[in-house]
C-alpha cells in the first residue's frame, strides 16, 4: 500500500510542474505582427465607449483588427497561448506596445480637448465665446 502511495505522490509532484512549454503553433504571428495588432487591440478596446462619427457607443471593433490583420480570433488565440508561455518575448511585446501607447499619448495629450481644459487662457476665452451676453442692468 505504501508504494502505491509513493507512486501516486510522485506523479502528483510530476504533474505540477511550474513551467509549461508550448510547442510553436502552425500559424504562429510573428512578433512584430503580434506588436502591431497587440497595439490595435489597445486601441480598439479604448475606443469602444467613445462616441463615433455615427453617433454610436460601446461598439466592439476587435472584428476590424482582425479584418485589418487578416488573422480570425483563434489563430490570435494561439499565439497568445504560445507568447504566455515563453513570458520574456511576451514582455518584449508588452514593452513596445506601451511604449507606443506612451508616444501616442505625448502626441495626443497636448491637444486637449477644449471642454475639459479649464485653464486660466482656455477659461477667459470661453468667457469671451459665451452666447449669454449680461445686461447692463443686472446684478449679480
Amino acid at each position: 500500500m505504501k508504494t502505491i502511495y509513493a507512486f501516486l505522490l510522485v506523479i502528483f509532484l510530476l504533474g505540477c510542474q511550474d513551467k509549461v512549454n508550448y510547442e510553436k503553433p502552425e500559424g504562429l504571428i510573428g512578433k512584430s505582427e503580434m506588436i502591431d495588432l497587440l497595439y490595435d487591440m489597445h486601441l480598439a478596446v479604448g475606443t469602444s465607449n467613445i462616441q463615433n462619427i455615427h453617433l454610436e457607443k460601446n461598439r466592439n471593433y476587435m472584428s476590424l483588427v482582425y479584418l485589418k490583420h487578416n488573422i480570425d480570433s483563434t489563430r490570435f488565440a494561439e499565439s497568445n497561448i504560445y507568447y504566455t508561455a515563453h513570458i520574456q518575448e511576451y514582455e518584449d511585446i508588452f514593452e513596445e506596445v506601451e511604449r507606443r501607447i506612451g508616444n501616442l499619448k505625448d502626441i495626443m495629450e497636448p491637444q486637449g480637448d477644449s471642454i475639459t481644459d479649464f485653464s486660466d487662457k482656455n477659461r477667459e476665452a470661453l468667457r469671451k465665446n459665451d452666447s449669454i451676453e449680461k445686461e447692463p442692468n443686472m446684478k449679480n
